[in-house]
């Protein structure tokens, strides 16, 4: 585990856990669909969203889909991540609390931390 809590792979463990060869793995990174860190040795160390997104793509080319349409939908996917910014969160958050009545406001914000 990295001191910031996450647990990190290696192609071997990543090869197990998604049933893709290591090759098939290194040719998805050459392609940018996966960005494993490097230890200071060079080896990959593969996280959780990595190996969350292989698997992901495994699903989609059962599905029939091609790596470049695979492609374009991750790049559609991040880019309206980036989009939902903090401050819009928050701003959405005021007016949807804004609009609550104040008696219903405490059970407004925990639905809200839900999410």
């Amino acid at each position: 585990m990295t001191p910031e809590g996450r647990n990190l792979y290696s192609i071997g463990d990543v090869e197990k856990k998604t049933g893709l060869s290591a090759r098939q793995i290194r040719y998805y990174e050459s392609l940018g669909l996966i960005s494993p860190v490097r230890t200071s040795g060079g080896q990959r160390r593969y996280a959780e969203s990595d190996v969350l997104r292989l698997m992901r793509i495994k699903q989609m080319k059962e599905s029939g889909f091609d790596l470049k349409s695979i492609k374009e939908k991750i790049q559609v996917f991040e880019q309206s991540l980036q989009e939902l910014t903090v401050d819009s969160i928050t701003s959405e958050r005021a007016v949807l609390s804004s609009l609550f009545p104040v008696s219903n406001r405490a059970v407004l914000m925990k639905l809200l931390e839900k999410k």
